[in-house]
């Protein structure tokens, strides 16, 4: 599904690869010369027919229809994004397929599909001081990492029967329906691939490693909860609820603990085989939850300094 980008009242087209990065570096797929705009601001990925915005940290945020972008945004036929001053209407060719049959607007109705609560096995990763290591990389380097690392993923998780829910910038979250153990097996399986260094010989990391003496490492956080999993709308499923809240505060807790890989006890609940693989770290709080949590570190992964 071809789509592009219409910046407001200027009549420049931009159009959309898989792959795109905003910024005011010279190599960003779409340069942008507004002060309020970071040097590497924001990416539009293509997952199958969604465009994904994610925010990259930037000073001064990025906007869908005038709501910030905390997390990966699903964008549709004639959204609003606004990047600093920039401001830019996202169009496919859905949309004109929908003027054409009467539609007579620029905006797609969706119709929010039923939700379903189940247990489900959850996974949150990260990739450590991301930030700090692309004011160092140019915005072709960043975009290339991000590709990797995205590939990374889908190389790892998908053939362990993961769902992959939605792509965050440096960030990743995933799940398998159901509790069982099979799935954290897998999830755990899948956790220490993605938190090893060696889970990617890729160009961008070998030559950061061998020409910038800089390694990019994933952190990991495990839980099992109960999700609300569905339709938000129109073609997004996704997983919410509290478990997902605990699970990314779980791997927060990565750093101050300085370990790769922490579970919630959830996840080893019912599971004494898996204690050999976990060792019990303690209880500690995180940020929004009243009561902390429990965690178990992965045992025989390449410990991460801090």
């Amino acid at each position: 599904m071809p789509a592009f980008l219409r910046a407001h009242d200027k009549g420049v087209e931009y159009s959309l690869e898989d792959f795109n990065l905003f910024g005011r570096s010279p190599d960003a797929t779409v340069r942008l010369t507004d002060a309020g705009v970071s040097r590497q601001h924001a990416t539009i990925r293509r997952d199958g027919n969604l465009f994904w915005l994610s925010d990259l940290g930037s000073a001064n945020g990025s906007f869908v229809n005038d709501v910030a972008v905390t997390t990966a945004r699903a964008l549709r036929h004639g959204d609003r994004i606004q990047l600093g001053t920039c401001i830019f209407v996202f169009e496919t060719d859905e949309g004109d397929n929908a003027r054409e049959n009467g539609g007579g607007t620029q905006m797609l109705h969706t119709i929010a599909l039923p939700m379903r609560s189940v247990k489900a096995t959850l996974l949150v990763g990260d990739l450590r001081n991301f930030t700090t290591i692309s004011s160092k990389l140019s915005a072709e380097e960043v975009a290339a990492m991000l590709r990797e690392w995205y590939a990374d993923c889908e190389r790892i998780l998908k053939p362990r029967g993961a769902i992959i829910d939605k792509f965050i910038g440096d960030g990743v979250f995933a799940y398998w329906a159901g509790d069982s153990l099979e799935a954290r097996v897998q999830a755990t399986e899948a956790a220490r691939l993605l938190s090893s260094p060696e889970a990617s010989e890729s160009p961008v990391r070998k030559m950061m490693r061998d020409e910038m003496n800089m390694e990019v490492h994933c952190h990991i956080g495990l839980n099992v909860g109960d999700v609300a999993l569905g339709a938000m709308g129109r073609g997004v499923n996704t997983a919410v609820g509290e478990a997902v809240n605990v699970t990314f505060r779980i791997e927060s807790l990565t750093r101050k603990l300085q370990v790769p890989v922490l579970a919630g006890s959830a996840f080893l609940d019912g599971w004494a085989e898996g204690l050999k693989d976990y060792k019990n770290v303690g209880i500690h709080p995180v940020k929004g939850q009243p009561e902390p949590v429990e965690v178990y570190a992965l045992v025989e992964s390449n410990p991460v300094l801090a």
